[in-house]
């Protein structure tokens, strides 16, 4: 009888564990598809901006081409242009992204100016409307050490995020303060999140 109680307390135990087992599983495959699903909004996020100005004025030039003047017609096609190698980049980066997480990825840190940084970011933004958008620039010159498309990027998803979920006419900032030897980059704004 206490053979038969010690063996059932065991397999109760074991019962216990298996399911403790199973939940931690699901739970695991619950957040593997909860980052995979953030993941993809991501990616569509980071690739509609510049597939989206592309389309535009590819649009606009096959539309209306012979009512612009030969420099409007060249802006329209350097926009494209640079929007494309934009995209490109996109594409770099997010392989980049697949390699580090598989820790094959080397970054390539250079030494830069924040404000080159912030100013490289604000020319892939496509605001569609009028907006002010002001880098507060510290009051000495700051370099940075960093991997600069990569940067660009984080600074482009945040500032493209500040402008579709703010009102127009509201206020977008850049910003970067020393903090002993790292860099505190904000991008703030004055929506209502």
């Amino acid at each position: 009888s206490t053979l038969q109680s010690v063996l059932g307390e065991c397999a109760l135990a074991l019962e216990n564990e298996q399911n403790a087992r199973e939940k931690e599983s699901a739970a695991v495959l619950a957040e593997n598809e909860r980052v995979r699903a953030d993941l993809l909004r991501t990616i569509s996020h980071d690739l509609r901006t510049p597939l989206t100005s592309i389309s535009g004025n590819a649009g606009t030039l096959l539309e209306n081409e012979s009512q612009f003047d030969a420099e409007t017609r060249h802006r329209l096609y350097a926009d494209i242009y640079e929007d494309a190698l934009w995209l490109m980049s996109l594409v770099e980066n997010l392989l980049a992204s697949t390699r580090m997480e598989g820790g094959s990825a080397q970054l390539r840190l250079s030494s830069e100016l924040i404000e080159d940084v912030f100013r490289e970011a604000l020319s892939h933004i496509r605001t569609g409307e009028e907006r002010d958008i002001r880098i507060e620039s510290p009051e000495e010159l700051m370099l940075v050490r960093v991997d600069p498309k990569l940067m660009v990027q984080v600074i482009v998803n945040l500032v493209s995020n500040a402008v579709k979920y703010t009102p127009p006419g509201t206020l977008i900032t850049l910003s970067a303060e020393k903090l002993e030897d790292k860099a505190v980059i904000s991008v703030s704004d004055e929506g209502p999140g």
